[in-house]
């Protein structure tokens, strides 16, 4: 059991960086795993986009969300999405995260994402030593995220 005396408190700061929006088509259901059902939600080609001080362009193919619905009915988030900078350099984003469905419509829903990157772009190498935090929502089949970069102050 800790004490009070191991608790450590940390102010934090939070730093826009960008928007991402997509639409997502219906999903291919992957019913009753041993851990619930995948629900696979591909990208809607040409409705992804990105924008914002630190990174503008559009989402690109192959991209996807593998969500996993738990048994507990909690919803896992798995994307792997391809971003396409204005400036012609490629990134992978990978996110994990939840979704919190409305209980009046299940294709609503609040979500909460951290997100890494890869690229060899120099200018954007930075993000390659980040963990992102997402924050965002789910309306039908439209999603907005906003990207955060959070450090102590």
């Amino acid at each position: 059991m800790s004490s009070n005396e191991d608790k450590v408190t940390v102010s934090l700061g939070a730093e826009y960086l960008y928007t991402l929006e997509f639409e997502v088509e219906d999903p291919i259901l992957v019913p009753n795993g041993p851990n619930g059902s995948r629900a696979v939600f591909e990208f809607i080609k040409d409705t992804g986009k990105v924008y914002g001080p630190a990174l503008n362009g559009r989402v690109v193919g192959p991209s996807s969300d593998w969500a996993l619905v738990c048994t507990d009915g909690s919803v896992a988030l798995d994307i792997q999405l391809l971003i396409q900078t204005e400036d012609e350099q490629t990134i992978l984003q990978k996110v994990i995260g939840r979704s919190v469905r409305a209980g009046d419509n299940p294709s609503n829903g609040d979500l909460q994402t951290a997100a890494t990157n890869e690229t060899s772009s120099g200018k954007y190498q930075y993000l390659n030593n980040k963990v992102l935090t997402g924050v965002g929502r789910k309306t039908g089949n439209k999603i907005k995220v906003m990207y955060y970069d959070v450090q102590e102050k």
